[in-house]
């Protein structure tokens, strides 16, 4: 059994309808060989009739979600990226200096696979609490497309080698052993973070359903079509706070022009700040929020 060229450009075609995502050229094997591997799986005799199966509006949904978990690259790191959550840390800072104690920090992780980014955000949140001897008052919510990404999120279990980018202070304070050759996030740490299903597209997307401070994006444009990104990072424009950030990966953006955002200048990354409007300070909004 194999895909013809017309029924693979089909589903590639329904990839990117439901989820954005573009299938890299060099993936394109790896891809027929997942979605012929299903269909036997199911004992049908045809790849139209599952075609047909997974484009149901209604029945279609949870086969879809299973395929999907076949056909997309789930690889995330702690702390990938290093220049990123440095300047995190500066920015949260910044804000603990100047803010109120209860003024909630909210940070976005879009794309969040397996939940690395997630974890290490608030790993580095909890330090900067700690530092300026404030009690934690911030979340991180990560979603990601992939059902079986999300739920190896939130078990929040990893191999030793996963582990290893994380400073041995954090490691200590923050995984307990598992097994002989896995960690665990510990129960703390868990309860500052959340994760969710959801299509990055999606207007009722979670954690969206208020501003957020940060919006993390890495690792994720790459897979959009130019038009895409553009559509993406503009609605996330929409979701910041006044002086909040958007975080992209170096590279990742060369003809992005924001309106109401200007380029953070920092070594290493590629960072937006939406501007305030004009005769209004941060501090001025800061102590709004205080009265």
């Amino acid at each position: 059994m194999q895909l013809s060229d017309r029924q693979y450009r089909l589903w590639a075609e329904m990839l990117e309808n439901k989820t954005g995502v573009r299938i890299a050229g060099h993936r394109d094997d790896f891809v027929r060989r997942q979605i012929v591997r299903r269909v036997r799986e199911l004992g049908l005799v045809d790849v139209e009739g599952y075609f047909r199966e997974v484009s149901q509006p209604g029945s279609g949904t949870r086969e879809w979600g299973v395929l999907l978990d076949r056909l997309l690259v789930k690889e995330s790191q702690f702390f990938r990226h290093q220049a990123s959550h440095d300047f995190f840390k500066e920015r949260l800072m910044r804000h603990l200096q100047s803010a109120s104690p209860a003024q909630r920090y909210s940070v976005l992780s879009v794309g969040c696979s397996t939940g690395e980014e997630v974890y290490s955000l608030a790993m580095n949140a909890l330090d900067n609490y700690r530092c300026a001897g404030q009690a934690p008052a911030f979340s991180v919510v990560g979603i990601d497309v992939s059902v079986e990404a999300v739920a190896s999120a939130r078990q929040g279990i990893y191999p030793h080698r996963h582990v290893e980018a994380v400073p041995l202070p954090l490691l200590n304070e923050y995984f307990d052993t598992a097994t002989n050759s896995t960690m665990a996030v510990t129960a703390a740490l868990k309860k500052r973070v959340g994760f969710f299903v959801s299509n990055m597209f999606d207007e009722n997307c979670p954690g969206l359903a208020s501003p957020v401070d940060v919006i993390f994006c890495q690792n994720v444009l790459i897979y959009l079509k130019n038009w895409r990104r553009r559509d993406l990072l503009n609605s996330f424009v929409e979701k910041l706070k006044p002086g909040g950030c958007l975080i992209v990966g170096p590279g990742e953006l060369n003809d992005w022009q924001p309106a109401g955002l200007r380029r953070v200048a920092y070594p290493g990354i590629q960072a937006f700040e939406k501007l305030l409007p004009k005769g209004i300070s941060l501090e001025r909004d800061e102590h709004n929020d205080e009265t």
